[in-house]
């Protein structure tokens, strides 16, 4: 069983973690206001409906930001599963189930936890 002092060690960082999360997905992305814990991507000033010209195309401007929308919905889409995870973690936490594998249900390993507060299974189980 981990110790208080671990515990709160996992706590604070997975906190600040999170809070790190948000900032840099703020930068991309919008909470989805009809789904928790889902964001939508900022998408370049030409917005998504924008029918493009001719002109445009050829001058690779739409299409600069189209590639920009699909590179921020990537990054959009790591951070979100990242930030799931880390909450999922601080939930773990509350409820008393922080540090035990999710599929044997043994005690995951301190080194483990310190390289990944919010790792849900141990090593033997890791995919």
């Amino acid at each position: 069983m981990l110790e208080q002092k671990n515990l709160e060690e996992f706590k604070l960082a997975l906190e600040k973690e999170r809070d790190l999360l948000v900032k840099e997905l703020e930068t991309i992305a919008t909470p989805d206001p009809n789904v928790k814990g889902d964001w939508d991507i900022k998408h370049s000033e030409w917005g998504e409906n924008q029918i493009t010209s001719q002109e445009e195309l050829e001058s690779g401007e739409s299409v600069n930001e189209i590639d920009e929308d699909m590179k921020n919905k990537s990054l959009s889409d790591s951070l979100e599963l990242r930030l799931r995870d880390v909450n999922d973690a601080l939930v773990r936490i509350e409820n008393g189930t922080y540090g035990i594998c999710d599929f044997c249900k043994k005690e995951i390993s301190i080194e483990r936890l310190r390289a990944n507060p919010a790792a849900k299974t141990d090593m033997e189980h890791a995919g």
